[in-house]
Order: structure tokens, then C-alpha cells, then sequence
């Protein structure tokens, strides 16, 4: 079955990324919170089952791991949509995890990512 969702990005690391990818499809990019959540990429097919996230970290010159790929280290599915539902929220979080998030309107913060912000000093 396939799901075709606009997609909404939010990232809860203390720095930007970007070639943000769910299972290849997307490509964008995000500042860290609270700059999140912001562009909306529309109507993105989606097969239900196993998702890959993969992202590229930024940050200033010199911040280290510039430019490395990082892959969810959580196994990530998205098997449930709810009913009418029209968004994915793709939530990035420290240590390499991902929470995938379905939702009739545009979804926001999830209450997990603004308390690790909050406990990094981020919000």
C-alpha cells in the first residue's frame, strides 16, 4: 500500500543539515531548533513498511564531521497512517534517531524533541 503525504522536516540538533532523505525521496535541508519545521515538500508517494532517513550534517568551518551522511540508527517504520491523513513529520533527534509522525494538518515539535532541546540548552 502507499501513502502520498506532504512532508515537513524538523530537526532537533544543535547544528543544520542537509540531503535530508526518507527511503531517497525529498532532499531537504534544516537549521537546528528552533529554525525547524518550516518547508513543506508536497505530495511524496510512500510504500508503508521499512523507512531509511539518512541526513548530512553542516555547521560552521571546522565543526566536526562536516559533511558526513548519518543514518537512523532506530528501526524506523511507517505501517499506521492515520485516517485523512495529508502530513509526515520527519523528526530528527540527537544520537542518530528518527520518529516518523503522520497528521491530518501540518504536524509541529514533537514534545520528545523540544525537551532534548531544552535539556541541550537549545530552547
Amino acid at each position: 500500500m502507499k501513502a502520498r503525504l506532504n512532508v515537513v522536516l524538523f530537526n532537533y540538533l544543535n547544528r543544520p543539515i542537509f540531503d535530508v532523505f526518507v527511503d531517497g525521496k525529498v532532499g531537504d535541508s534544516s537549521d537546528a531548533y528552533p529554525a525547524t519545521g518550516g518547508g513543506i515538500f508536497t505530495g511524496v508517494p510512500f510504500e508503508l513498511g521499512p523507512k531509511k532517513v539518512t541526513w548530512r550534517l553542516d555547521g560552521l568551518e571546522g565543526t566536526p564531521r562536516n559533511g558526513d551522511t548519518i543514518t537512523n540508527k532506530n528501526p524506523l517504520r511507517l505501517d499506521t497512517v492515520i485516517q485523512g491523513a495529508k502530513y509526515m513529520g520527519v523528526h530528527i533527534y540527537p544520537y542518530d534517531t528518527v520518529e516518523l509522525t503522520t497528521s491530518i494538518g501540518t504536524p509541529d515539535w514533537s514534545l520528545r524533541g523540544v525537551a532534548m532541546a531544552r535539556e541541550y540548552g537549545r530552547g
